[in-house]
């Protein structure tokens, strides 16, 4: 395909499993998430904007997409998957 993933979703799970390198490595970025947003005091339901960054400093190698799957799902909302098709194009 040209361009590569148009999944944003697979693009962050691929992501953060590659950050985190074993079978269960999602379930781990999102416990790593839900501590560093929990030792910096940041509610990732209510501050979304400042749990992204705080996800991006404490992991410089980190993409905005990537992030954003982590506070997602560590507010307890899963990113749901989306299909082949573009955001752009529904």
């Amino acid at each position: 395909m040209i361009g590569g993933e148009i999944d944003p979703t697979a693009r962050a799970e691929r992501e953060v499993r590659g950050l985190f390198a074993d079978d269960e490595a999602l379930d781990r970025g999102v416990s790593w998430a839900r501590q560093v947003l929990d030792d910096a005091g940041i509610d990732p339901e209510t501050q979304q904007i400042q749990a992204i960054r705080a996800l991006r400093r404490a992991e410089r190698g980190l993409s905005l997409i990537a992030a954003r799957y982590l506070v997602s799902a560590a507010s307890g909302r899963p990113p749901r998957r989306r299909g082949p098709r573009s955001p752009v194009l529904r």
